[in-house]
């Protein structure tokens, strides 16, 4: 049901040693929406919780993301 209910913008964000990776790249293959995979080089999905390198990577990947796609979105509604 991803193809018919995911249809906002949606960066996937992963490590590139996450045991779900895969998950991720399935995913993101079938967002229909705009979208976006960064691998962040060398994290696993449990590094993204408390490890401040990755979390630092991951918030640097999502957030010119959010920034096109929210702020365009916002501009368009106000």
């Amino acid at each position: 049901m991803v193809e018919n209910l995911l249809t906002q913008p949606i960066p996937v964000i992963a490590g590139s040693e996450a045991g779900s990776l895969w998950m991720s790249t399935e995913l993101h293959g079938r967002v229909r929406g705009p979208k976006r995979l960064p691998a962040v080089e060398g994290g696993a999905h449990m590094d993204f919780y408390d490890v401040p390198k990755y979390v630092d990577r991951a918030v640097a990947e999502a957030t010119p993301f959010f920034r096109e796609h929210l702020v365009a979105e916002s501009a368009d509604q106000g």
